[in-house]
């Protein structure tokens, strides 16, 4: 059974641009090798009918709706992005478009939630393993506030938020199960290698299983054969009419005693080989039912691995953008600062100001030095 997956995730301002250049492919390559950048042409945004820039329309909702006293904090939430999708299996089940169809309705499902009007964009990816929907919204409330602690404040909110879109989307007619949530299983996120090294063992687990039914199946099959009648040995008894002198008997034969022993040994056989049979053929479908069972969680198991790899891709490629941008703003930074001191002549000042900084930094070393051996 399939899951219906929906999750959430805050982003400030140092990731918006980031987050726009990922989900509308403005770059020219990806880390994440699940992209098919020949497949990118498929992916369409349901609210868009072009790609746009994420914080000029931030910008324009914001001043159009805000209605807060204070200037917006610079570490505020800008935008909530929520991740709907299911697995790879369900996808190829429903077609294309049932496929199309789930993310209207899902689409349609956060326009009722948070608000047409706060919605930023809700781009369809086609082009990776697993089609899914990354959905943005600028959290505003309705009296003005933008707080994103109103929508999705605390666990609770969030499972709620999580079954009033399973009850939905099931009402329109897709058949998902509802995923257990982290707060009802106490499950903590795990790193990605723990994750692939889990369902790795999974299936080194599942292949062992396997190998060791087939060789319970190959044993039966032995047992089988050496049990086989032999029709040939059968064919070769003798055998005479029963009848004397004195009786015609056409009923009753005579055969030897070994011959009769032989058949009686066979009789026997073949009411072995019967169970026998009926033993294997249970065995055999047994066996398919739980290949079919390890198959089954197999598929699981790379579907939450492709998902936790996607999400952990786009968050390290965020962090390495923003970190490449604030060391680029630092040295441009330094460059100013050493124009501004060359051009006002300030070289000697500063030079004397930064070694007194030098002296009294080895000084404050010194003293912790000196009280740390006193100690």
């Amino acid at each position: 059974m399939s899951y219906a997956i929906f999750r959430t995730q805050k982003m400030q301002s140092t990731v918006i641009n980031k987050c726009q250049r990922h989900n509308q492919r403005e770059n020219k390559v990806y880390s994440n090798k699940d992209i098919d950048l020949n497949k990118t042409s498929f992916n369409y945004d349901l609210h868009n009918k072009q790609n746009i820039i994420y914080k000029d329309e931030i910008d324009k909702k914001i001043n159009e709706r805000y209605k807060g006293k204070k200037a917006v904090r610079k570490d505020a939430v800008l935008n909530v992005e929520c991740l709907i999708t299911s697995d790879s299996d369900f996808f190829k089940r429903i077609g294309f478009d049932e496929t199309k169809r789930y993310f209207e309705e899902s689409y349609n499902f956060i326009k009722s939630k948070f608000g047409k009007e706060n919605v930023l964009y809700a781009t369809v990816h086609l082009d990776e393993t697993t089609p899914h929907m990354h959905l943005g919204f600028v959290p505003i409330t309705s009296d003005g506030r933008l707080s994103a602690k109103y929508w999705l404040d605390g666990k609770r909110k969030l499972t709620e938020l999580q079954n009033e879109f399973h009850e939905y989307i099931t009402h329109k007619g897709f058949d998902l199960e509802r995923g257990t949530s982290s707060n009802e299983t106490k499950a903590k996120n795990i790193k990605i290698q723990d994750l692939k090294k889990r369902s790795l063992e999974e299936i080194n687990k599942i292949n062992k299983e396997l190998e060791k039914k087939q060789k319970e199946f190959e044993k039966i099959t032995n047992i089988l054969y050496q049990n086989s009648l032999d029709i040939s040995q059968i064919n070769e008894i003798k055998y005479e009419d029963a009848s004397t002198l004195l009786r015609k008997d056409t009923e009753n034969i005579k055969i030897r005693k070994s011959d009769f022993e032989k058949l009686k040994k066979s009789a026997i056989k073949a009411y072995e080989q019967h169970n026998l049979y009926a033993t294997v053929s249970n065995k055999v479908e047994n066996l398919e039912k739980l290949k079919d069972e390890y198959k089954q969680e197999k598929e699981i198991y790379y579907n939450k691995y492709n998902a936790i790899r996607h999400e952990y891709n786009r968050d390290i490629h965020c962090l390495k953008q923003n970190y490449e941008r604030e060391i680029k703003e630092k040295n441009k930074l330094i460059y100013d600062l050493k124009k501004f001191i060359k051009i006002n002549n300030f070289t000697e000042e500063f030079n004397t100001y930064s070694c007194s900084k030098n002296l009294k930094s080895n000084k404050n070393k010194k003293t912790i030095k000196y009280k740390d051996i006193e100690v």
